[in-house]
């Protein structure tokens, strides 16, 4: 089945980051809602960021001993084809989608990330009551999952850094010793 659109936002009243996913033809558009919780997505960040970088040395192995940088690099120029093409400003389209797992999103508990050469990375989530659902991710997705996620838990104020591979960005108010400096980030 093909993933047309992702949605991630954040929702105060549960503390929890709703996933939106919508799948299949025109003629058939189906919706997953789910919650992510910060267990989980303390566990899928780093799940992702190794699939991101293995992705690499598995696509292209002569090139896998600077799989950070690439990582990074083909992030930084798929996050700015999304924003320039206006992927990001477009809201979730809900119209027509059958809901196979229920209107109520399910909470989620684990997650599994395949990886095959030369293929999509999948990703599965797996719910305590409702089963669980797959779908790939090709990379302008997986990339723009990492956006949504990042922004999502900034606006929780989880506590958490969602950091991409080789960012060796250090954050002023994370040293006790500049605590109460203007945030900066160094390289």
């Amino acid at each position: 089945m093909e993933l047309r659109q992702l949605n991630a936002t954040y929702v105060p009243e549960e503390d929890r980051i709703l996933l939106r996913a919508s799948f299949g033809a025109d003629d058939d558009l189906q919706e997953i809602r789910a919650w992510l919780t910060r267990r989980l997505v303390k566990t899928l960040w780093p799940g992702m960021m190794q699939a991101l970088e293995t992705q690499v040395a598995l696509d292209r192995p002569q090139v896998a001993h600077a799989s950070t940088e690439i990582v990074s690099m083909e992030h930084e120029a798929t996050v700015t084809d999304l924003r320039t093409r206006g992927k990001f400003d477009q809201p979730f389209s809900a119209e027509n989608h059958r809901l196979p797992l229920g209107e109520q999103p399910i909470v989620l508990i684990t997650t599994q990330i395949a990886l095959e050469p030369q293929q999509a990375p999948r990703l599965q989530f797996t719910s305590a009551r409702n089963g669980s659902f797959e779908f790939a991710l090709n990379p302008a997705m997986l990339h723009g999952l990492c956006i949504l996620l990042q922004e999502s838990v900034a606006q929780a104020d989880w506590d958490m850094a969602l950091r991409l591979p080789g960012d060796a960005a250090i954050l002023w108010d994370e040293d006790p010793e500049l605590a109460g400096s203007p945030q900066r980030l160094l390289n």
